[in-house]
């Protein structure tokens, strides 16, 4: 059997090249590392409203002031959101990997 030149010739390239994969990854660590460390800064940098006898308060600072978290409610905030972006993390994998093996075995775009 003959094959045509057709068949010979390289395929279109993914649009995922490593080049761009890499931006797109370097772009998702950095919003991740700002993610991060906004809420971890909370306690740091945040505080409650507080109000002395004579009767004068002042506002917050933060999510602290904003909320009126105390020290606790804080951690358990910054708690909750790391185990919300641990159970998340293999589900997003996982769907972005069937993504990518839908897409290999599809072939390239016409």
């Amino acid at each position: 059997m003959e094959s045509s030149s057709a068949d010979l010739s390289p395929s279109k390239p993914s649009w995922f090249t490593p080049e761009r994969l890499l931006v797109i990854f370097c772009a998702i660590n950095l919003i991740n590392y700002v993610d991060r460390g906004a809420i971890a800064s909370n306690g740091v940098n945040g505080s409650r409203g507080s109000c002395s006898k004579s009767g004068t308060c002042t506002s917050g600072r933060g999510i602290q002031g904003d909320f009126n978290l105390n020290d606790f409610e804080d951690g358990v905030l910054s708690s909750a959101f790391m185990v919300g972006l641990l159970v998340a993390c293999p589900i997003f994998a996982s769907l972005a990997k069937r993504k990518m093996d839908g897409a290999e075995k599809k072939g390239p775009l016409k």
